[in-house]
């Protein structure tokens, strides 16, 4: 079957590795897959495949001009494959979704992923503005796919979608961190990493000041963050402020073919986010990547963690989170088979795309 999979942002947002899985996954089942997306900043193209057609929207740098262009790209793509049987809208977005909504008047089915609830990153105007489109673009699709309970509630009382078209397609981890051979492994002792955006919605400002005490606690403890952002340097300079750049690295972006073996250097990992309703919808991919490399995991209960509670370490305020991280630094750490076993058992794209496909792809032939 033809699928074109459209996404309206940058191959830089963090749900493209989502996206991707997807499109790669509905491939290796045999579906002809048409993939869309926008240009990264940079310009660089993030994902390769000879089995997908792989289709890049130009940037001009200029972010309400892309957007319009991205949406006159994407009914280009569109009309170039009328032939596809589906299209799935990656994102409730106009530049995305009014294509879809155009292919559902000509008899195709159509389909929504919502893995995030993107306006309430805004202010203002543009945050009301865009709600409206959230919640006008969600109604409009037979299938809505969700990734966490919290985002299913908010879909369906707030939003108000039945749950009759609501689909849980899980959030996996990509192929490449489920090759990583923990048996091999030789992780640096006192090792922490920190995998984060470091844009506008970045927390790790909340963490700086009791990563000073555990510094001082650990004089031979390092920490690596991984990650970019508009507010990197500013992390940096606080970092440096402190003193703790001989202990605290800033490792910048690493791409996804080299980061689990990064991530696996390592002994623990951390997660943090406030708790805003936005938050509490989202689904760690994180979490989920540092078990797949066998790490001991500590976060705070924001997003989807209770579906790890038996594998990883839930605190409830950062003072406990930072307790608990000098506790591990004093401790001998094991590398973690269990928390790996259950990612391979319930978080592999292949058996959540293999459902997917058995459960609704199926019945749109």
């Amino acid at each position: 079957m033809k699928i074109l999979l459209i996404s309206p942002f940058t191959n830089a947002s963090g749900s493209a590795i989502r996206f991707w899985n997807i499109a790669l996954t509905l491939q290796k089942r045999g579906h002809q897959v048409i993939y869309v997306d926008r240009k990264s900043p940079d310009c660089n193209q993030l994902f390769f495949s000879t089995s997908i057609k792989y289709h890049t929207c130009p940037s001009s740098g200029i972010q309400v001009i892309d957007i319009f262009y991205s949406l006159l790209f994407n009914f280009f793509i569109l009309l170039k494959n009328l032939d596809a049987a589906i299209v799935y809208a990656l994102k409730p977005a106009p530049n995305n979704c009014i294509p879809a909504i155009f292919a559902k008047l000509l008899g195709k089915k159509v389909m929504l992923d919502v893995d995030d609830l993107d306006y309430a990153y805004l202010s203002g105007w543009k945050k009301h503005l865009f709600r409206i489109l959230f919640d006008f673009f969600s109604q409009r699709f037979a299938v809505v796919t969700y990734h966490t309970p919290n985002l299913k509630r908010y879909l369906h009382e707030k939003v108000g979608i039945p749950k009759s078209k609501l689909y849980y397609l899980a959030q996996g981890v990509s192929t490449n961190f489920l090759d990583i051979d923990l048996d091999h492994l030789n992780p640096i002792k006192k090792s922490i990493i920190y995998v984060a955006t470091l844009g506008i919605t970045s927390d790790f400002a909340d963490l700086i000041p009791k990563l000073s005490i555990l510094c001082k606690n650990h004089p031979d403890m390092t920490m690596n963050i991984v990650g970019d952002g508009c507010r990197k340097k500013e992390f940096e300079e606080l970092i440096a402020k402190q003193g703790l750049e001989n202990q605290i690295h800033f490792a910048g972006k690493i791409d996804h073919d080299r980061l689990p073996h990064f991530i696996a250097r390592h002994q623990i990992g951390i997660n943090y986010m406030r708790s805003l309703e936005v938050n509490r919808c989202r689904a760690i991919l994180k979490i989920r990547e540092y078990l797949a490399c066998g790490l001991t995991v500590v976060c705070n209960d924001v997003g989807d963690v209770e579906l790890f509670k038996e594998h990883i370490f839930i605190e409830t305020e950062i003072e406990n989170l930072f307790l608990r991280l000098d506790n591990l630094l004093s401790s001998p750490l094991e590398i973690n088979y269990a928390g790996r076993k259950m990612i391979e058992e319930k978080y592999a794209w292949k058996d959540i795309i293999e459902e997917f496909d058995t459960n609704v792809i199926f019945r749109c032939h």
